[in-house]
């Protein structure tokens, strides 16, 4: 991908436009065949480890952010849906993280308190963080579906 990318601009740069487009759209190929890809590994590593999770339960550790904090979002909402009081979200301790720390927790955390949820970590296991859902559900219905 970025190498077609690289070749494209050096094409447009000599002035051959109808190679440059070419490299281009055969770089956008690659970039849409990883975005694929990537979405279908989060989601398969999502799968695996939440598999034998109880119902107030989500594993996110292996995850990006992103895709993080949709599945965050997804969990409240259906442990809230369920009439649950908490939510254990396992994050992990950073270990993995490529040397400047946890990165999935703390954008939990800050996620959290942005939608008013009180979140804390368990005293137990610095890798796994407890919502508690019951005194905020209005307030997180108007924030989601705003």
């Amino acid at each position: 991908m970025g190498e077609y990318f690289k070749q494209s601009k050096e094409a447009f740069t000599r002035n051959e436009r109808r190679l440059a487009k070419q490299l281009s759209l055969m770089g956008e190929a690659h970039k849409d065949n990883m975005v694929r890809l990537d979405k279908e590994a989060s989601t398969k590593i999502f799968q695996e480890n939440n598999q034998k999770c109880k119902s107030n339960t989500v594993d996110l550790h292996g995850l990006y952010v992103p895709e993080a904090l949709l599945r965050f979002d997804d969990a409240v909402q259906e442990v809230r849906d369920r009439e649950g009081l908490s939510l254990r979200v396992i994050v992990g301790k950073g270990i993995h993280s490529d040397g400047k720390g946890p990165k999935i927790k703390p954008a939990i955390q800050d996620h959290a308190k942005s939608l008013g949820l009180p979140i804390e970590v368990d005293p137990l296991n610095d890798g796994c963080l407890v919502s508690s859902l019951f005194s905020y559900p209005r307030m997180y219905d108007t924030v989601l579906e705003g």
